[in-house]
C-alpha cells in the first residue's frame, strides 16, 4: 500500500490566494501515486476563506476543512492539524504543511518526499538558506529577520542540516511526529503566535532528530493578502523558547 500525503494549510482570511493554491493542489494530485488528503483549517476567518473551502470540499473528497469558530492564531492552527492528522495517519505516511497564501509551490513536495525516503529522515524544510533557495519580493525587513531567526536558533537549538527555522513549508515524516507529541504529552506547540514554527524545532533539537533541507522558491511577490506576523512579537517569543523549551524527561 502506498504512503499517504497529507497536506495542511493553516488559512486566516486567505480569500484572494486560497483558491489559486488548492487549484495548483488539485493539479499536483494528478501527478503523483499516492492518496492525497488536505486539511485546510481555516481559523475564525473574517472573509469569505469558509465559503471557499466549502465549495472546493464539495467538488474535492480529498479536501476538507477544520474550522475555528474565532481567530486563535497560528500555533492553533497547527496543532489542530497535527492532531487530525496523528488520529488518521499511519506511521510511514507523510504530512506537509504549507502556507495558505499561495507563496508556497506544491510541485516541490515530490521531490521533498523523495529525498525524506532516500535518506530515511524524519523531516524536511523547504528552506531560503540553502544552495538554490530563492525570495521573490520579500520586504528588507523579514529577510533581516529570517537571518537573525537562523543565527539564533543555530546557536541554542541547533539542528545538524538546518539553517531556516521559520519556514512553514515541511514534510514531516508522520511517526516520528507522533512520537514527539507523545514525548512532550501532546504539548509539542504551546505558543499560538508565529514562534510555533521555530517552538516545534527547538524541540524537536532536545530529543534528537534526522533532518534536512530542499531549496524553497518563495514566491512572495503572488502573496495577495498583508503579511499577519508581527515581527516585534515573534522575536520576543523566540527569546521566550530559551526559558520554555527543555528536554522531556
Amino acid at each position: 500500500m502506498a504512503d499517504k500525503i497529507f497536506i495542511g494549510l493553516p488559512a486566516f482570511n486567505e480569500e484572494k490566494s486560497l483558491p489559486e493554491l488548492l487549484s495548483k493542489i488539485i493539479d499536483f494530485s494528478n501527478n503523483i501515486d499516492e492518496e492525497l488528503e488536505v486539511i485546510v483549517v481555516d481559523d475564525g476567518s473574517t472573509d469569505r476563506t469558509k465559503k471557499i473551502i466549502e465549495a472546493f470540499s464539495d467538488s474535492y473528497h480529498f479536501i476538507k476543512g477544520l474550522y475555528h469558530e474565532k481567530n486563535l492564531g497560528l500555533g492553533a492552527a497547527i496543532n489542530t492539524i497535527f492532531h487530525a492528522v496523528i488520529e488518521k495517519a499511519c506511521d510511514n505516511d507523510f504530512l506537509v504543511t504549507m502556507d495558505a497564501d499561495n507563496t508556497h509551490n506544491p510541485y516541490q513536495i515530490i521531490n521533498m518526499i523523495q529525498r525524506i525516503k532516500e535518506e530515511n529522515l524524519d523531516l524536511i524544510i523547504a528552506s531560503r538558506f540553502v544552495r538554490g533557495g530563492e525570495e521573490r519580493g520579500v520586504p528588507l525587513i523579514r529577510r533581516l529577520y529570517s537571518r537573525g531567526a537562523k543565527y539564533f536558533f543555530k546557536l541554542f537549538f541547533n539542528i545538524r542540516n538546518i539553517n531556516d527555522y521559520s519556514s512553514g513549508f515541511r514534510v514531516y515524516k508522520v511517526g516520528y511526529l507522533r512520537r514527539s507529541m507523545q514525548l512532550y504529552n501532546n504539548q509539542l506547540i504551546t505558543t499560538n503566535g508565529f514562534d510555533c514554527m521555530a517552538e516545534i524545532l527547538a524541540k524537536f533539537s532536545k530529543i534528537g532528530i534526522k533532518a534536512a533541507e530542499y531549496p524553497l522558491k518563495l514566491q512572495y511577490d503572488l502573496k495577495a493578502s498583508a503579511s499577519k506576523m508581527n515581527v516585534f512579537e515573534t522575536i520576543l517569543g523566540y527569546f521566550d523558547l530559551l526559558r520554555r523549551v527543555k528536554k522531556p524527561h
